[in-house]
């Protein structure tokens, strides 16, 4: 079978798409004449950790294929690639033993990286054109970035009369609206903006417009909405006096609810939420009015004002909005520029700034001189994760991509694009990440010159048991129902079902909260909801540790942090030891806490909380004479820090305030770990904790100031990597889970109205005639729909595309199970309508249709009992060890006279003595001597033209006829043989040659001149051996050079 140039593997969770990914990459480089043909290709994937297994199934791979006798699952592996190529199995034994070979010592031109890796790659490349420093480094802290931007901005006020202004007006506008004063959050939000790339195409026409130019827009939209008022309501007054002048008696309609509507819009007071009449049938008349006639002989006319009044509304309530967003708007450029001035100061560039500049700049370079540039010319690409690619980055790959499947090379070798992906998880649109994107190129689209596309659905769910598997098939399956948009109804209806493999069971279990009726519970005794939900996940979890499983077993899956750290307090609480994204912050850790607290303190000595904390550490962990209270009273009674510090010192906690302060940050912060952590408590936090001191001090030189800022902005961000083996419950958020999977899965909280995400903005074309601009943000909420028809249907494509990533959030949640699954929800009731809320709860008691009953709060599907067999966890975590004493640089002695010797005959007299040195110690006897010179040159000590030279300078040191007693067949040979002096200092001497009567030859070799202190080197090995009962029979020294000299002592 010909294989396409671009294929395309749908691959639903579960379904084996790193296997494919593996032998597909494996194929190609088997089937290639040259040994090095991973050169030409680029695989790309999301995550550092995707990076690491991809490569390392490759390698494990090749290096079971080169074994005699490869396990059974590679054993299969080899028979599918024998399968799908005509390659022999003993053919492919051979490739990969070359391959591997090859590979390891050309490892960094193996190139499976992420995107962004590689995207830095290429902006490196053309770091020049882009007038980048080339020393230039990458920032991952975007919003750190932007924070300081923004209060850059705002520090600006008082200098720069029309920003002044502006900011000023703000304050004032929030303030009128009962809003908090700080405009800086709303700044902020607007730098998010320039920073992500879905608002690219309507942030381009913002690009030249001035704080100026933005006041008037908004001055005359502010006249405008002034304009329409007026209007409506003169046409308000005109629909009435109709009425009047046709004699017609108000009370004739029902209700009197359509004078009414006219009323309240002549009194400016229309409320789009109210009735509205747009039809005949809309205006109610009584059955008994006498006039009824007349009424309807108007109603045209009316409707017909009417239709004009909504018509000004809906451009008024846009206009309205638009006046909301704009003076954040306004400030764009001037955030833009600021950000960018901040970048260069630093000499950074953001990582969010990547795609941007490679789409600007590079992507219209033809493909060869970008590959000249890169230094490679890549035939063959792999995309993992695909629904995660950005617009932009798909983009710029394009060109590249193109470019190798439009042409061949000498072998005649075309090359090939293979992507993997599932658009039911994709769940990073804020970030550019679309599901249309993968859709789209699964059906019709393709944007290359070389037609050859073929599709791939991989069917199978390699990861879950059969009812897990059936579970979910049938659930989404049922939300299909819940799209209008047909694309994404199709993708559930029909690409979301999977086949089952041969793990037979498992377990599903959809549990909700009892409705808390509180005119039955006392004030005191009320649980609220969220602690039924905390409850339920501790018994849940209760549950399926006593149907054996282990904790490490268990996975917590929650939608944002918040209830993640509920969750966490309350397990801790009752004793389940967990892992979680909040108990591996570094600011979780005590002994951490500790050290932010004297800095604290070191900053400001007034600072009394910061100085009772780290009082409370010492009482705790450095005495036992005073109760923890009358300590840390003690310690606040000394205001004079002398005499504080010298206080400190009846604990053993020796340092002085003062010149820790005239320290370096990373310095200060060790001699305080030193000094104050126990030796035994400085774990992985104070490590990460350091770790993250020293990067600070070396790229920022900041100070503790500058530190305790950039803490307070990001503690809660910091946090050590997970560690891998510990029977402890992970409790994680579904966008970390993503790619993951787990023996048994809990969602708790699982009625949250996902769709209501407060503070979300989208763009409405405007009138760029009349406004000065093609495009306006606004808040995205259900008043967008009275903003015209347009505005109407790109608000309900937004709502379609948050029900699309909302439902695909619950799809990566629910397929993360292997073996059981565990949901619980909350219990909702319909409204006056018959309407449920629209939360996730209303999905799942809409599936169990006819089976739900209010009374039952658990279902089940499947037998909960555990079929898996456990396994052990084999740890493989080395503990760091810990050191007593930090470095003093007194020790650090610099050679300062070496440098007169370089590049002169002593200097190299000396390098080679060295080298025979080295040598030396790998001959016990003169049998050795030939072993003893090929190892120096495979180890690279010597090269092949220097073995004569070497070879005769040791033959003469070993034939030496007064060193024979040193190098007798007959004695026993150490050579660079440790010894542990009483005093626990440490000796080792060249060479130990010991007769079998205790009687010890002692050589030692040097290089360079005779000094003193050589002779009374020896003489305390000799009182070393010596004391361990031997006796020094001979002792000498060989200095070894141009010449070699004995000198015996």
């Amino acid at each position: 079978m010909t294989k396409p140039a671009f294929s395309i593997y749908d691959a639903s969770a579960g379904s084996g798409k790193t296997y494919t990914l593996v032998k597909e990459y494996l194929k190609i480089i088997l089937l290639s004449k040259k040994q090095d043909a991973y050169r030409n290709i680029l695989a790309i994937t999301f995550t550092n950790k995707a990076v690491h297994e991809m490569k390392s199934r490759v390698v494990d791979s090749l290096s079971e294929f080169a074994k005699e006798n490869p396990s059974e699952k590679v054993l299969n592996l080899m028979q599918v690639i024998h399968s799908e190529t005509g390659i022999s199995l003993f053919d492919i034994k051979q490739k990969a033993k070359n391959i591997i070979k090859h590979l390891i010592h050309n490892y960094a031109a193996f190139d499976i990286s992420t995107i962004d890796k590689f995207t830095h790659k290429v902006i490196r490349a053309f770091a020049h054109d882009l007038n980048l420093p080339i020393t230039f480094d990458v920032s991952l802290d975007t919003e750190n970035l932007l924070t300081e931007a923004v209060d850059a901005i705002i520090a600006q006020a008082g200098e720069d009369e029309t920003l002044t202004n502006l900011l000023v007006n703000f304050t004032m506008e929030k303030t009128d609206d009962d809003k908090s004063w700080d405009v800086s959050r709303e700044i902020m939000e607007t730098g998010k903006l320039i920073l992500n790339e879905n608002n690219r195409e309507e942030i381009s026409h913002f690009n030249n417009k001035s704080i100026s130019e933005f006041v008037e827009i908004k001055n005359k939209l502010v006249e405008f909405c002034k304009e329409i008022e007026a209007e409506t309501i003169a046409q308000a007054t005109e629909a009435l006096l109709l009425i009047e002048n046709k004699g017609i008696d108000l009370k004739s309609f029902s209700r009197g609810t359509f004078p009414n509507h006219l009323n309240k819009i002549k009194e400016g007071q229309f409320n789009p939420n109210n009735k509205m009449f747009y039809e005949f049938e809309d205006i109610q008349i009584n059955s008994k009015a006498s006039d009824k006639s007349i009424i309807e002989s108007v109603i045209p006319e009316l409707l017909a004002i009417l239709k004009s009044i909504y018509t000004k509304f809906e451009k008024k309530n846009f206009y309205e909005a638009f006046l909301k967003n704009i003076t954040p708007l306004s400030l764009m450029n001037t955030l833009s520029n600021k950000l960018q001035e901040i970048q260069k100061e630093q000499n950074i560039l953001s990582i969010a700034e990547f795609n941007k500049l490679i789409n600007e700049q590079i992507q219209n370079q033809p493909a060869p001189f970008i590959y000249e540039r890169l230094g490679e010319k890549y035939k063959h690409f792999f995309i993992d994760e695909f629904q995660d690619t950005s617009e932009m980055q798909w983009q710029n790959l394009i060109p590249l991509i193109d470019n190798a499947l439009s042409s061949e090379d000498l072998d005649g070798t075309r090359g090939s694009l293979m992507i993997v992906g599932d658009p039911k998880q994709s769940i990073y649109r804020w970030r550019g990440g679309k599901a249309e994107q993968f859709i789209e190129l699964s059906k019709d689209k393709n944007p290359f010159v070389n037609p050859s596309k073929e599709l791939f659905p991989l069917g199978i769910n390699w990861r879950s048991y059969d009812q897990v598997i059936d579970f979910n098939n049938k659930f989404f399956k049922f939300l299909a129902s819940k799209f209008s948009n047909e694309d994404y109804k199709d993708l559930y209806e029909n690409h979301s079902h999977q086949e089952f493999n041969d793990k037979k069971g498992g377990y599903v279990n959809v549990s909700f909260i009892p409705k808390i009726d509180k005119e039955e519970v006392s004030d005191e005794d009320s649980l609220d909801k969220n602690d039924l939900y905390l409850e339920a996940t501790l018994n849940t979890i209760l549950k399926v540790k006593a149907n054996g499983f282990n904790y490490k077993d268990i996975v917590i899956l929650t939608r944002n942090k918040k209830p993640g750290t509920a969750i966490a307090n309350h397990l801790i609480e009752n004793g389940i030891p967990i892992v979680s994204s909040e108990s591996l912050l570094l600011g979780a850790s005590s002994e951490v806490q500790t050290c932010i607290y004297i800095l604290r303190y070191l900053k400001n000595s007034n600072d009394l909380e910061s100085k009772a904390n780290f009082l409370y550490y010492l009482a705790n962990n450095h005495q036992l004479a005073l109760p923890i209270n009358d300590f840390i009273s003690k310690g606040m009674e000394l205001k004079n820090e002398l005499e504080f510090q010298n206080w400190l010192t009846e604990i053993d906690v020796d340092f002085s305030f003062q010149n820790i302060r005239k320290k370096a940050l990373y310095e200060a912060t060790e001699i305080i770990i030193s000094k104050v952590i126990p030796i035994e408590k400085r774990n992985a936090y104070v490590q990460y904790f350091l770790d993250l001191i020293l990067e600070h001090d070396l790229k920022k030189q900041s100070g503790i100031s500058d530190f305790l800022s950039y803490w307070e902005n990001n503690s809660e961000k910091l946090s050590i990597p997970s560690p891998e083996g510990n029977d402890a419950v992970r409790i994680m958020t579904i966008h970390k889970s993503k790619g993951l999977e787990f023996p048994v899965v809990i969602f708790p909280f699982a009625e949250q109205n996902y769709s209501q995400n407060l503070g979300d903005k989208i763009w409405i074309t405007a009138d760029e005639e009349q406004i000065g601009l093609p495009k306006a943000l606004v808040s995205k909420n259900k008043d967008v729909e009275n903003f015209g028809e347009e505005a109407s249907k790109v608000y309900n494509q937004k709502k379609e595309e948050d029900l699309l990533d909302n439902i695909n959030v619950l799809y990566v949640a629910l397929t993360r199970a292997e073996e059981q699954l565990y949901v619980i929800s909350g219990l909702v009731s319909e409204n006056s309508k018959g309407e449920l809320p629209n939360n996730m709860a209303t999905f799942f008691i809409e599936f169990l249709g006819n089976e739900f009953k209010e009374e039952q709060l658990e279902y089940e599907f499947g037998s909960n009992e555990k079929i898996s067999t456990t396994k052990e966890a084999v740890s493989n975590a080395l503990t760091i060890p810990q050191l007593s004493e930090t470095l003093n640089p007194k020790n650090i002695k610099i050679a300062q006279r070496e440098s007169i010797m370089w590049n002169t005959k002593q200097q190299k007299a000396i390098e080679f003595g060295n080298i025979i040195h080295e040598i030396l110690a790998f001959v016990k006897t003169k049998n050795d001597i030939d072993l003893a010179i090929t190892k120096a040159i495979e180890n690279g000590l010597i090269i092949s033209s220097q073995k004569e030279e070497v070879l005769a300078t040791i033959y003469e040191i070993v034939n030496h006829k007064e060193l024979s007693d040193y190098f007798s067949e007959e004695h026993k040979v150490m050579n660079e043989q440790t010894i542990i002096q009483k005093q626990g200092n440490i000796v080792k001497p060249d060479r130990m040659s010991i007769s079998k009567d205790k009687r010890v030859y002692l050589l030692d070799y040097k290089t360079g001149l005779h000094l003193p202190k050589h002779k009374t080197q020896l003489e305390n090995y000799q009182k070393s051996i010596e004391d361990m009962g031997y006796k020094v029979e001979k002792k000498s020294l060989i200095y070894i050079g141009e010449t070699i000299e004995v000198l015996h002592l």
